[in-house]
């Protein structure tokens, strides 16, 4: 079969295009026939190798959606080219924690690698059914965001009133979130660098207000204004070391700040007395549980929520998809269709 893997940690150009040996599904497992796959920073993350060394031969991506194709001993509840998408998180489901529904507390949980190919073999607890009047490259830009979204969101509290701040709102991830917070009540102050891209956000998604950022001034006077001086309940900050000191003066006493990412640098200089004298959480977000996605498909399937695909290409044009998605020259989800 075909697939795209990394050999050793660079740029875009490691990707390689080529034939690996088809996998078989052991005990439990399904193998899914590809038909398209979510492209995420963790994905660049991973060739990079800022997720520790890099295996040579890997297959990058955590979001696919597909047909089943095989199913491994002691599978029951799937059919032979069923629609399937992927549920990215890895969890043992037997220990405490997989049990109360709480995976990513999982001793051993992981987020799947593997979807940058024709064919993969997943745990069958992790395949959820694909909900029609979706394409498969529209199912497969929802697992990592949205449920990374939904559950950072569910863990903060965001209800009916609260004022959200979003930086880095125009990805897979911030789209995300501007439409489940949307869906709670919240109000959603989003940060852009594009003033055309802001736009789209009011127009299309029905964001609240928009901030164009320059990636160097502080926007938290700004923000604090904008919410009459009290500064908002919820800040999410995937951007890191640029961005997040921001974040904490403009969030209210009592606010959450949720870190979901660093794509700017993960390094920062905190004053402490800071975080205790404002009564400020800091919520560190990964992922979510395995029941998050399930739910998140009936509500597109109900069209509640939609997906946003900026751009799909073909899966040996991977490294096209890595550079776009780089250069932050993107609007949703970019998408590779197999």
């Amino acid at each position: 079969m075909k697939a795209v893997v990394i050999e050793q940690a660079g740029g875009p150009e490691v990707l390689r295009y080529r034939e690996v040996p088809m996998p078989d599904p052991g005990p439990g497992q399904v193998r899914v026939r590809l038909r398209a796959a979510g492209v995420n920073h963790r994905d660049i993350w991973l060739r990079l190798g800022r997720l520790g060394a890099v295996p040579s031969g890997i297959v990058p991506g955590s979001d696919g959606a597909g047909e089943v194709d095989a199913l491994g001993p002691g599978v029951s509840g799937f059919e032979l080219r069923q629609r399937v998408v992927i549920n990215p998180g890895i969890s043992c489901g037997h220990c405490p924690e997989c049990l109360r529904g709480d995976q990513v507390a999982c001793p051993v949980f992981h987020i799947y690698d593997g979807t940058y190919a024709e064919y993969a073999v997943v745990p069958a607890m992790n395949l959820v059914p694909m909900p029609t009047g979706l394409t498969f490259s529209e199912a497969a830009s929802v697992g990592v965001p949205f449920v990374t979204a939904e559950e950072y969101l569910s863990r903060a509290g965001v209800a009916p009133g609260h004022t959200v701040l979003l930086w880095g709102a125009t990805g897979g991830l911030g789209l995300a979130t501007v439409q489940l917070a949307k869906l709670r009540g919240a109000r959603v102050i989003a940060v852009t660098r594009d003033p055309d891209k802001g736009e789209r956000l009011k127009q299309e998604l029905r964001v609240d207000e928009v901030l164009v950022w320059d990636g160097t001034s502080d926007l938290s006077e700004t923000v604090r204004a904008m919410t009459g001086g009290a500064g908002v309940d919820v800040a999410i900050d995937s951007l890191g070391s640029k961005t997040f000191v921001q974040s904490l003066a403009a969030t209210r006493r009592g606010g959450v700040v949720v870190t979901v990412g660093s794509t700017t640098g993960g390094q920062v200089t905190l004053d402490l007395g800071q975080l205790f004298r404002r009564r400020l959480t800091v919520l560190g977000a990964y992922m979510g549980s395995t029941a998050v996605l399930p739910r998140l498909l009936s509500l597109f399937a109900r069209g509640l929520l939609v997906p946003v695909i900026d751009h799909v290409y073909p899966l040996e044009q991977a490294d096209q998809a890595h550079e776009q998605l780089e250069r932050s020259d993107i609007f949703g989800k970019v998408v590779l269709e197999i």
